[in-house]
């Protein structure tokens, strides 16, 4: 899929139709307020045109028409934005929810509507529910819907009934989704005659039953089309029919549509038909496509998030297993003993966002089925999580248990749970059972794990099955973009037989789970077990591609047999300083996912990301060597060191021996950077401001940061945040 497939509508949308002020037909009803715009109940078939940009407060909407009576006029937005609509509280439990409730053969055209909306079903960004040759244009939702029941997307819930032809062109969805069932990151549900053109959604999906995508959750009429359109948002829950872009395929056409390759990885572009496929767009070709437009909004800084920032907030996750979380600093649990969060008879199934903070210095000894920092995810996300220093001993009991599990993050990941951008050091113990991974011990279903690595050491004490360096038995669902280094022990202790299926990366992949663009290095041990790979111990041809490893064992080739080891077609061995070289790994993405050079193996990039920006700006094309870059011991609240000094000095006016940074650095719940001074010397006639820029390069643009002398911080204000923020301050002596 090329980018130039979508240059017409990246020039589209912005309201490139819809200019302020255009004249308009039918002599509208001209809104202004919140009053205005609820009025329209009094007379759902007028036409109406906004005047100005609305704000409702955020206060209970009462959606404009339902299903028995919906709206059918004609709404010009001209251009404005309608901001903090909430549709929630008192009213979760209604259906049709949305700015507008339900519409039939009625137009909405050029407006964006940004808040949150809930409801049961028929719940959309901007409609709930749309029928009858209704046009939809030109329109973008930045709203986080929630659904109790069915039918929900980013835009509209679901386009039902009729035979007449329903179109919706040029609009956007940014906003997250979930609910149980049909749901799409732009429309939950199509089974009526449509046409859906030109449109992106951009947020993430999730969902507590079956039929959920990236785009539409299920597609059923023999007279829907989707024709170029595009999604970017990760997609996970629980139930069957999961796609990156479709659900559930029943009838209908996609033409010409992409989904981000970065996003969701391997998951199937349509859940229920491998047949239907589409494009997939690169991180920098999503960039170019969506320049202009702001930052989708980061799930990770939602406000409804519960922050922790302490040791007793994040053990009080198992208090609330399906709720959703953000860490906000590291901690440290100084060598306690903590229970895992989740379990087997309650495994966690909510949103877990750890920003690239720490969470270290732990010990995890349990007999449930289920060991580590997550005992079992269940549907859940878990998401920018660092573990250091983990100890994590497990094994129940019951020794002839297949279904157990002890790694080092979780010791089962199942259903279509998403698990990305996180990192295990430490080690791992199986005192009693199968299934021992540095990462993960046990996958089943289908979930998908991308972007992760381990470090670590793991013991299969008990002489059992299924021990890898990142994934005990996978099972089930997909592993990309990963990294193993371990020590990987499958002996009995006992100078005994080891157990069999032992592998560096993985001690096993059954005929439903898949491997990509991973490696490892790892030292493999199992007193002669049988299947012992120096990648993965027992896997059948195909499971495993785009891999590597290093051939440090010479008695040891890429996967194992029952009388050694042989090599396979998708994992390649490489040497030391072939393990050094890009072009060593051919299938790897170096644009968004890795990076390399001669000093180091792959990593990567989200672990160093916000200080290769930094390099960026300031033009340092010639990178400090690895050993000189912020490594996790160098972050303060998981702030790179080398990102507090940019944030902290002006390179061309600061002190270069200065010990902490010239500006306290912090970060709210929703991700927003404020500024404190440290105190002052001398300050008779001397005016000190502070400054803000997005590009530390160039200071023209930058404007003055407001003081809050109830916080005593330099408060940007911005909404939304964006991707980068650099800091400094001006001192003016008597007004020079």
């Amino acid at each position: 899929m090329q980018m130039k497939a979508f240059a017409i509508f990246a020039a589209a949308v912005g309201f490139a139709a819809c200019a302020l002020g255009e004249t308009v037909t039918a002599e509208p009803s001209l809104i202004t307020t919140r009053e205005g715009l609820a009025a329209i109940a009094d007379n759902l078939a007028g036409t109406y045109a906004l005047g100005a940009d609305i704000d409702l407060g955020g206060t209970d909407w009462p959606p404009i028409g339902n299903g028995s009576a919906p709206f059918t006029g004609k709404f010009h937005g001209n251009g404005h934005a309608i901001r903090n609509l909430a549709c929630t509280n008192s009213l979760t439990g209604a259906d049709y929810r949305g700015l507008f409730g339900c519409v039939s053969n009625a137009t909405i055209e050029c407006v964006s509507v940004s808040g949150t909306v809930a409801g049961k079903q028929y719940v959309g960004g901007l409609v709930g529910c749309i029928t009858g040759g209704t046009v939809i244009s030109n329109c973008i939702a930045s709203v986080e819907v929630a659904a109790t029941n069915s039918y929900a997307g980013g835009l509209v819930g679901a386009c039902a009934g009729g035979s007449a032809v329903n179109r919706i062109v040029d609009c956007r969805a940014d906003g997250f989704v979930s609910g149980s069932g049909m749901v799409g990151g732009f429309i939950g549900y199509v089974y009526a005659p449509a046409v859906i053109s030109n449109c992106v959604a951009r947020g993430d999906v999730r969902s507590a039953a079956s039929y959920y995508g990236g785009f539409v959750g299920r597609l059923a009429h023999d007279d829907a089309t989707i024709s170029d359109c595009w999604c970017s948002g990760a997609v996970w829950g629980t139930g069957g029919d999961i796609g990156s872009f479709i659900g559930h395929h029943v009838r209908g056409t996609n033409v010409n549509c992409a989904v981000s390759a970065y996003a969701n990885g391997p998951r199937p572009f349509c859940g229920n038909d491998p047949a239907i496929t589409g494009g997939r767009l690169t991180q920098a070709e999503i960039k170019a496509l969506s320049d202009g437009w702001p930052e989708a909004p980061k799930r990770a800084k939602s406000s409804a998030m519960i922050p922790i920032s302490t040791q007793e907030e994040l053990l009080a996750v198992t208090n609330n297993l399906s709720g959703s979380y953000v860490l906000t600093a590291d901690i440290d649990f100084d060598g306690e003993t903590i229970e895992p969060i989740g379990n087997y008879r309650t495994p966690f199934k909510g949103e877990f966002y750890g920003q690239n903070h720490r969470i270290s210095n732990f010990y995890i000894n349990t007999t449930d089925k289920y060991a580590g920092l997550f005992g079992k995810i269940n549907g859940g996300r878990v998401s920018g999580v660092q573990v250091e220093d983990g100890h994590v001993t497990g094994g129940p009991a019951d020794s002839g248990l297949e279904d157990v599990g002890v790694g080092g993050l979780a010791g089962k990941i199942d259903s279509k749970s998403l698990v990305d951008g996180c990192w295990f050091v430490g080690e791992v113990w199986n005192t009693n059972s199968v299934n021992a991974g540095g990462f993960v011990g046990y996958t089943a279903d289908a979930p998908v794990i991308l972007r992760c690595c381990v470090e670590s050491y793991v013991a299969n004490e008990s002489g059992k099955s299924y021990t890898g360096g990142f994934v005990g038995n996978h099972g089930g669902g997909f592993i990309a973009d990963s990294s193993a280094q371990s020590s990987v022990d499958s002996s009995d202790g006992y100078g005994g037989n080891g157990g069999d299926n032992v592998g560096g990366f993985a001690g096993g992949v059954s005929k439903a789970a898949r491997i990509a663009t991973s490696w490892c290095y790892s030292y493999v041990s199992s007193d002669g077990g049988h299947y012992r790979g120096a990648f993965v111990g027992l896997a059948s041809s195909g499971l495993v591609t785009g891999s590597y490893y290093e051939d440090t064992e010479n008695d040891l080739k890429a996967a194992g047999t029952s009388s050694g080891s042989d090599d396979y077609d998708g994992i390649t061995p490489l040497g030391d300083e072939e393990m050094r070289r890009k072009e060593s790994f051919t299938a790897f993405d170096f644009d968004d996912v890795w990076k390399i050079d001669e000093e180091t193996y792959p990593y990567l990039r989200t672990l160093f990301s916000a200080y290769e920006l930094w390099l960026n700006d300031v033009g340092i094309t010639d990178e400090p060597k690895p050993e000189d870059m912020p490594k996790p011991e160098d972050m303060v609240n998981g702030i790179p060191a080398g990102v507090r000094y940019v944030f902290g000095i002006d390179p061309s006016i600061g002190p270069a021996d200065l010990a902490e940074p010239l500006l306290d650095i912090t970060f709210d719940a929703n991700g927003k950077p404020c500024v404190k001074l440290p105190p002052q010397a001398n300050t008779e006639g001397v005016a000190v401001t502070v400054l803000a820029s997005e590009d530390l390069v160039d200071w023209t643009h930058a404007v003055e940061v407001p003081f809050d002398a109830v916080t005593g911080r330099y408060d940007p204000g911005i909404d939304p945040v964006p991707p980068k923020m650099f800091f400094k301050y001006r001192i003016l002596i008597d007004g020079n």
